[in-house]
């Protein structure tokens, strides 16, 4: 059995912020960035968070539907030129939101750094900050992470249609995971992330093995990154990373 694990991930505010860290990627003008492939990766974020049964607030649903409404128009052949007008706009509406909040981040951000250096002036009891958002090294998010691992669920459930096999019943624990992934990391350091799943594991192995990796990066005994745009990602072992 699968052990019972439940996962809170606070790395975006809203479908907004999710939107903006995928068009961040392209490290161009908000406008001149390319929709489809960033409706893609929206979407198939979506169907990584569904898949792992995590909960997600109804707007992203709803962005969700907006989206799809502007990529299915951009695969429809043009008929009218109003239809590819509207098209556009709707484009453009969207990518103006996205500015528009990147903006009021950016001041958010200014304005919690004033705040920061203003609370230097004053003494102030020790505050503990308690949070349960995974923060990742190197500057990196868990949507990397998560929409490597939706390829992953889409290869295995092709094969899995293609042969006509059963799935199996959970062998593994996370904490079997773990150990194994750490035993890996021993042997080789770095390993590419589809190589940690096995072939003939059914869902629930590879739900599990996928949680140990996340909980090895939550403590920094591994590490990841990530050359090209959503590319092959490479783990390798931490320094002090070590079987306990």
């Amino acid at each position: 059995m699968i052990e019972e694990i439940k996962i809170k991930i606070n790395d975006f505010e809203g479908p907004l912020d999710l939107l903006l860290h995928l068009v961040s990627k392209y490290q161009m003008d908000v406008f001149q960035v390319p929709l489809v492939p960033v409706i893609e990766q929206y979407l198939a974020y979506l169907h990584a968070m569904q898949t792992l049964e995590l909960e997600f607030a109804g707007e992203y649903m709803l962005m969700a539907s907006q989206l799809m409404l502007i990529k299915s128009r951009r695969l429809l052949p043009v008929v009218q030129e109003e239809f590819e007008e509207d098209t556009a706009q709707l484009e453009h509406d969207l990518l103006a939101q996205i500015d528009e909040y990147r903006k009021y981040k950016l001041l958010s951000q200014d304005l919690a750094d004033l705040h920061d250096e203003r609370s230097h002036f004053y003494s102030k009891s020790k505050t503990e900050i308690i949070t349960e958002e995974m923060m990742l090294m190197k500057d990196r998010s868990t949507i990397d992470l998560f929409l490597a691992f939706n390829k992953v669920l889409e290869i295995h459930k092709q094969k899995t249609q293609d042969a006509n096999t059963l799935i199996e019943g959970e062998k593994y624990t996370i904490a079997d995971k773990i150990l194994d992934l750490l035993h890996k990391f021993e042997a080789q350091k770095l390993c590419k992330f589809t190589d940690l799943f096995s072939k003939k594991a059914g869902k629930s192995e590879l739900l599990t093995t996928f949680l140990a990796i996340l909980e090895l990066i939550k403590n920094h005994q591994i590490s990841f990154t990530q050359e090209t745009l959503f590319g092959e990602i490479i783990l390798q072992k931490e320094e002090g990373g070590e079987i306990e």
